[in-house]
C-alpha cells in the first residue's frame, strides 16, 4: 500500500531536481556561500525540503541576510515561471 507521504515525494520530485538544479546554478555566484546540503524533513503526507548552504569566510550576517532575501526572490519568481509555484510551498533555504 502506498502512503500518501510516498505519493507527495513521487508528485514533487520532477519539481524538486528543477528546482535544485536552478538554486544550485543561482548561488554559484556568491563566494560567501559554501556546499548546499538538501535536507527532506517527512511529515504524515508532506514533507519540507530545506536547502542549506555552509557560510564561508567569516561573512557578516547583514551580508548572509541580503544573499538570501536575493535567493528567495530569484526562487520565487523562477518557480512562478516555470509552473512549480506548489513545490515552493513546502521550501526553506537557510544559511
Amino acid at each position: 500500500m502506498t502512503t500518501r507521504l510516498e505519493l507527495f515525494r513521487k508528485r514533487m520530485e520532477p519539481s524538486e531536481k528543477l528546482y535544485t538544479s536552478e538554486i544550485l546554478d543561482f548561488t554559484e555566484k556568491f563566494d560567501e556561500l559554501g556546499e548546499m546540503t538538501l535536507i527532506e524533513d517527512p511529515d504524515i503526507d508532506t514533507q519540507e525540503y530545506i536547502y542549506q548552504f555552509e557560510k564561508l569566510n567569516g561573512t557578516t550576517e547583514e551580508a548572509l541576510d541580503k544573499i538570501l532575501i536575493e535567493i528567495c526572490n530569484h526562487m520565487d519568481k523562477f518557480t512562478k515561471n516555470n509552473g512549480i509555484e506548489q513545490f515552493d510551498q513546502y521550501v526553506c533555504i537557510w544559511i
